[in-house]
């Protein structure tokens, strides 16, 4: 599923884009070619079954790079009303 990573207005970064390889409610695995590092909160915009979301704040709690140069990030969410969110749009888009 693809996606566009930005970051909070105190680091100063350009977006980017990436794509979502596995996705729950409250975690997110991201393959993407911008670096990211461990800690770091990344804010993802992306649609789920028709819903869309913007800007879902999500902090990396592990990322390597894989063989072809990409950034492979395990995220967390923390926002709970986010998480709620995204999980009945995960029901709604499985119950399809």
């Amino acid at each position: 599923m693809p996606v566009v990573i930005s970051f909070p207005g105190e680091a100063a970064r350009e977006p980017g884009w990436g794509r979502l390889v596995e996705l729950s409610a409250s975690t997110a695995v991201l393959s993407t070619g911008v670096p990211l590092s461990r800690l770091e909160t990344v804010l993802l915009s992306f649609e789920v079954g028709g819903e869309r979301f913007e800007s879902l704040p999500g902090r990396v709690v592990f990322e390597e790079i894989d063989q072809d140069g990409y950034t492979r990030a395990e995220l967390s969410f923390s926002d709970e009303m986010q998480k709620r969110r995204l999980a009945r749009a995960l029901l709604d888009l499985l119950s399809r």
